[in-house]
């Protein structure tokens, strides 16, 4: 179980969106979902290793896949919670990947490997008991994800898709506003390189179905036991659910 970075199918189709947003941001990465999110983005990685303590023991499960693992903060989270886990790495940006390589490399974790390509389009021949991802959900084309995924994970799996949502309630839909128009004067003038990605955002996620769509592809997988909890004044939420 060492460290790679392999092209998984050849050809990586990219998404223009996730081009545009992702495209010469790996290295500020860390600091901006950070510094953006308050902080709040470390703990609701916490809920997710929390979630598989539950299913799995302090041991944690055999195989772990982490789509759209980005720079690496929730792949390298789960290697040390759980040095005794495979786990594997997957997202669509080779900047991102070398961020998360380089990472995992500084730390000497060996227990990590990293794969360049769509979730959508990865696959892979050995079975997952886990299956992370976060901030995936809202660009992802979940019927065709869920499909795959079903085909890859081993019996009572356990999958967690983190992301954010729209809230619902008034107050929180005013902080929500308030904060995305501050947002990108501020990210404009420390990450100039975010200004985009700060722009346009809301508009995302205000459009996104993403809870009910994921639900949706479940049960058409028939997966059982699907709970949806919303965090932190509404302002993201974790799909769970079991092969």
């Amino acid at each position: 179980m060492g460290i790679s970075i392999e092209l998984a199918d050849g050809k990586v189709a990219k998404r223009a969106l996730i081009e545009k947003f992702f495209s010469h941001t790996g290295k500020s990465y860390d600091q901006v979902v950070n510094l953006f999110t308050f902080g709040i983005d470390g703990l609701w990685k916490k809920k997710i290793i929390e979630e598989i303590v539950l299913s799995f023991g302090d041991a944690g499960p055999k195989r772990i896949l982490d789509l759209a693992c980005g720079t690496g903060i929730l792949t390298v989270a789960l290697a040390k919670r759980f040095p005794k886990s495979e786990i594997v790495g997957v997202d669509i940006s080779s900047d991102y990947l070398e961020m998360a390589w380089r990472k995992t490399y500084k730390k000497k974790i060996k227990n990590i490997s990293f794969v360049l390509a769509a979730a959508e389009e990865f696959s892979s021949p050995s079975s997952f008991d886990c299956v992370t991802a976060s901030y995936l959900a809202k660009y992802a084309d979940l019927q065709v994800l869920i499909k795959n995924l079903s085909t890859m994970m081993a019996p009572k799996g356990v999958l967690l898709f983190h992301d954010f949502i729209y809230p619902t309630t008034k107050s929180y839909q005013m902080f929500f506003e308030t904060y995305f128009k501050l947002a990108p004067i501020l990210g404009g003038l420390i990450y100039s390189e975010w200004k985009a990605v700060l722009d346009e955002l809301p508009n995302v996620i205000r459009e996104t179905k993403w809870v009910s769509e994921i639900t949706e592809a479940l049960k058409r997988e028939n997966f059982s036991s699907i709970k949806t909890t919303t965090l932190t004044m509404e302002g993201s939420a974790l799909v769970s659910a079991r092969k």
